[in-house]
């Protein structure tokens, strides 16, 4: 529900390093929901070259905020006050050499649409949207399951695969091919995935059959992401046992495992209801790329 705001407008200021504390607890008001951009505050400290934390004060008071993640593309904003939002993406639209051609607003549903009123303005071409399920699971709701002791972080002999199952992960869930888009860039994250520990696979004698990703981590909420079975395992129950194997590992050292998924993928949003995720909020994401691409 929409928290109701006055009715003038809202001062906007850019956020640096001295703003930390003053982030976190605008944030900490859903640490689920918001545990991306938390977890980018706690890596960077508001501090990192090229990306952008604005926000809309009222009376003071932070009510909305707008990350430009200048490496990323990531555009997110975060808050119920949907005026301050608008001033925020008004402002950011005069910022847009500040994002890659290529970029995406992602975020509760509301506030994308909000966002999207005035950002990015006329150039950028949208390529695609989607709508959105957030989702969360706490420790006690997951169901009993079979152990997966083969579930384990990729690794560099894993590259091979990795980089064919991220195509093509890709490919399905955003259509496109990211080898076609950006091959060195693309090939770099492959390497990126079998080294920072934050890619999973299930791989056995059959070669890989499962893998996902976690796109931030806080002690609060862990986001799962780049869930992805091999076409000829799939509907062999899979995703479920990795799945439950990966959320019992992350709860080790986190009070909840969350991800968002298209509403029109309805066996992945029964699959996660059957390991015992619950609804958390409307979702979107809209990708856009330089006119003519």
């Amino acid at each position: 529900m929409t928290t109701p705001h006055p009715a003038y407008a809202p001062s906007l200021e850019r956020l640096g390093p001295l703003d930390v504390h003053e982030a976190v607890t605008f944030l900490d008001v859903d640490p689920v929901l918001n545990v991306y951009l938390h977890a980018l505050v706690l890596r960077d400290a508001l501090a990192r070259v090229k990306d952008e934390w604005w926000v809309a004060r009222r009376a003071g008071r932070v009510t909305a905020l707008l990350y430009l993640g200048g490496w990323s593309g990531a555009v997110l904003p975060a808050g119920d006050d949907l005026d301050g939002l608008r001033a925020l993406a008004a402002l950011a639209a005069t910022r847009l050499s500040s994002v890659p051609p290529r970029f995406q607003v992602i975020g509760p549903r509301e506030a994308v649409a909000a966002v999207r009123e005035h950002f990015p303005g006329p150039g950028p071409r949208l390529r695609l949207e989607r709508d959105q399920i957030y989702m969360a699971l706490a420790p006690e709701d997951l169901p009993p399951f079979e152990r997966l002791p083969e579930l384990r972080h990729a690794r560099r002999e894993d590259y091979a695969q990795v980089y064919e199952t991220g195509a093509a992960l890709r490919a399905e869930e955003l259509l496109e091919d990211p080898r076609d888009i950006d091959a060195v860039g693309y090939a770099r994250r492959a390497e990126e995935d079998c080294r920072d520990g934050h890619t999973w696979v299930w791989r056995d004698a059959r070669g890989l059959v499962f893998r996902a990703g976690v796109s931030a981590a806080t002690t609060e909420a862990v986001q799962i992401s780049g869930v992805y079975t091999v076409p000829e395992f799939r509907n062999q129950g899979i995703a479920r046992r990795a799945i439950a194997e990966l959320c019992t590992r992350l709860f080790e050292r986190t009070c909840r495992a969350c991800l968002f998924v298209n509403t029109v993928n309805t066996p992945a949003i029964a699959l996660y209801r059957r390991l015992g995720f619950t609804d958390a909020a409307d979702w979107a994401s809209a990708f856009y790329e330089p006119p003519g691409a």
